[in-house]
């Protein structure tokens, strides 16, 4: 039977497990919950992901609007850039902190690239700044994927459960495009339309069930 999130977000429960903070439904064992291991994810092939590439080549500085787990930010530190990430659910944020705690004591982990990732417990449409990033990654909760075949992974619905859907995502891309001094980048589903208010993206970067639509500060060659 698929698991599904409880519909009260403020039943799930954040709690320790064997030393890792997780996030998980009642009923769900330990160990199962929504959790952040930086160390799962390794630098193999990390430059020639559709992330990776929508950064551009001039790009130092990012800030990941919306944290989440920190896959994303932590790929783009491993790729090395210097990451902000930032988190406004204060549930997810804790995740977030204490996976980077336990990277710093993980062999597995490249101690440089934890250097470059740095998060900050805020709603970034208020706290971004000004050309304050050479890019900025917007990644909004997807809405429910059209292709029945596909089915979200389970920490993926459970953030969606804790934080619900991005209703104000126009003002987040608004904020993101006040930010960014090179480019803002936008992470889809492969199937949903651009985002609202966004138009059509200069250029767009294709992975096997997600996109990144680029929308470029000023008109330059990729």
């Amino acid at each position: 039977m698929r698991w599904e999130p409880p519909a009260n977000p403020e039943d799930l429960l954040l709690v320790e497990h064997d030393g890792v903070l997780e996030l998980r439904a009642p009923g769900d064992r330990p160990g199962t919950g929504a959790r952040v291991d930086l160390g799962a994810t390794g630098p193999a092939g990390i430059r020639s992901l559709p992330l990776v590439r929508a950064m551009g080549d001039r790009a130092r500085t990012v800030a990941d609007a919306t944290g989440g787990l920190l896959g994303d930010a932590w790929i783009l530190a491993m790729a090395g850039f210097d990451v902000t990430a930032f988190e406004r659910n204060a549930r997810i944020a804790a995740l977030a902190r204490d996976g980077l705690a336990r990277a710093a004591r993980d062999p597995r982990v490249d101690a440089s690239a934890l250097a470059r990732l740095r998060l900050v417990e805020a709603d970034s449409i208020g706290a971004l700044g000004a050309s304050a990033f050479d890019a900025v990654l917007v990644d909004p909760m997807f809405p429910p994927r059209r292709k029945a075949s596909a089915l979200a992974r389970k920490g993926v619905r459970m953030l969606r459960a804790a934080a619900g859907d991005d209703g104000d995502s126009a003002a987040l891309f608004s904020a993101a495009r006040h930010a960014a001094r090179l480019r803002t980048c936008v992470k889809r589903a492969d199937d949903a339309p651009v985002i609202e208010g966004a138009g059509p993206p200069d250029l767009a970067f294709e992975g096997r069930t997600s996109r990144i639509d680029v929308y470029l500060a000023h008109p330059a060659s990729p």
